[in-house]
């Protein structure tokens, strides 16, 4: 089965990660061990705020009291991260000066990382790395110019945005949009979730349409074998999602490559 593909994608962030429940036994310092393992080519490390769960809530140190952290392991080219909390990691690509490398390293990547961080938690007895929840997210930053320059061209990228601009109509043109929508995966495997948003592009302040997909799940079984099935099957929900958004003319644009 040949999947959609494009020479020129839009694609600027691409992250692979697993949440786990939380070992009880994990300190701040086993994260420093934890570095060591990924330092020869993640050389550079920072602190971010945590991510919260799903009802808003975030890991504390039981003695302290004090949040615990999520930290990145960067590599040289900055190009690629891995994440790791006390309840979850990524692995993340991003575009700097490389091109997207395709789903094939993005997964491979990630069950590096998650074979490395499962050798962790054996060797210093934090108990067994239980599988809670899976997630696929691509992110894609459409400049001004490539393919709109006004909130009303978004028919031209989108085949689902509507705005009917008609004399006597009391509302001019949006200035802003927003959009959520979300869809099942087959077979109770979590939900593909799209999300598009307007920002700036830091570089040059050029205004960008940012497009989301982003899958969410968990399969019933913890194996490695299942959850590369998992993955598989959010990869292509993405990609076929992706390409059932868009026009033709943006399809063109993005150039779109032919299947025999």
């Amino acid at each position: 089965m040949t999947l959609p593909s494009y020479k020129k994608p839009p694609i600027n962030e691409v992250f692979c990660g697993m949440q786990f429940r939380a070992s009880d036994n994990l300190r701040i310092p086993h994260i420093g061990c934890l570095w060591n393992k990924f330092r020869k080519d993640y050389p550079n490390i920072q602190h971010v705020s945590p991510i919260a769960t799903a009802k808003g809530e975030i890991s504390f140190d039981n003695a302290t009291g004090v949040p615990l952290p999520r930290v990145w392991f960067i590599n040289e080219s900055d190009d690629q991260l891995i994440q790791f909390q006390v309840d979850r990691f990524y692995y993340n690509w991003r575009r700097k000066e490389r091109d997207y490398p395709r789903y094939k390293h993005i997964i491979e990547g990630f069950e590096n990382v998650r074979d490395n961080i499962e050798g962790f938690f054996v060797e210093f007895d934090l108990g067994e790395l239980n599988p809670v929840g899976y997630e696929l997210s691509y992110t894609n930053h459409i400049p001004q110019g490539q393919g709109w320059d006004k909130i009303e061209d978004l028919t031209n990228i989108f085949s689902d945005f509507i705005w009917k601009k008609v004399d006597g109509r009391f509302l001019s043109n949006p200035e802003k949009v927003a959009w959520r929508t979300m869809f099942s995966l087959p077979e109770n495997n979590g939900h593909l979730i799209v999300n598009l948003d307007q920002g700036v592009r830091a570089e040059d302040k050029v205004p960008l349409l940012t497009l989301t997909l982003k899958t969410q799940g968990v399969c019933e079984s913890p194996s490695k074998e299942a959850a590369r099935e998992w993955f598989n099957l959010s990869h292509e929900w993405i990609v076929r999602g992706f390409t059932d958004l868009i026009t033709p003319e943006i399809q063109e644009i993005w150039e779109k490559e032919k299947h025999d």
